[in-house]
């Protein structure tokens, strides 16, 4: 007689624990942190964390290469951080600090893109995560004053 003549496997997918990534949209996000970061390779970036949809969905990092070597990533990154700065208010310059993006709220346009990865265990993973496609004021963007049709009230 064994232990376990009443026990029987049961199969289960092997699922990612923790939030979903965020479906292709438009959702209220606020930026959770920012920090000037040095990599393992040791390049600086900015790292900034948003929380999408009050964390309904997994938070997005971000990694802005403001001081690559790279002239090329080093211009794509800093467009897209003046994009940032300036839907969070910082229109004509960044501030001091990084900090300063902490609690700062906007709405991200996101779509979901794979992501390939490999595990601490060495074994190659596949999943998807979210990509960041549009910035915009945490109001959303405004249509220009000319096509906001008059008040009759």
């Amino acid at each position: 007689m064994s232990d376990f003549d009443d026990i029987t496997y049961v199969e289960v997918e092997d699922k990612p624990s923790g939030a979903p990534v965020a479906p292709p949209g438009e959702y209220p996000s606020k930026i959770i942190s920012a920090e000037k970061y040095k990599s393992a390779a040791g390049n600086w970036t900015l790292k900034v964390i948003f929380q999408i949809a009050g964390g309904s969905y997994r938070d997005h990092n971000e990694w802005y290469s403001l001081w690559s070597v790279n002239e090329d990533a080093k211009r794509v990154s800093t467009e897209n951080f003046t994009k940032l700065s300036r839907a969070v208010g910082f229109d004509k310059k960044p501030p001091s600090s990084a900090k300063e993006y902490i609690g700062k709220e906007i709405m991200l346009t996101v779509k979901e893109v794979e992501n390939n990865w490999t595990d601490n265990d060495g074994n190659e993973r596949t999943g998807t995560k979210n990509k960041i496609i549009a910035v915009n004021p945490s109001g959303g963007v405004s249509p220009p004053p000319a096509a906001v049709p008059p008040d009759l009230g």
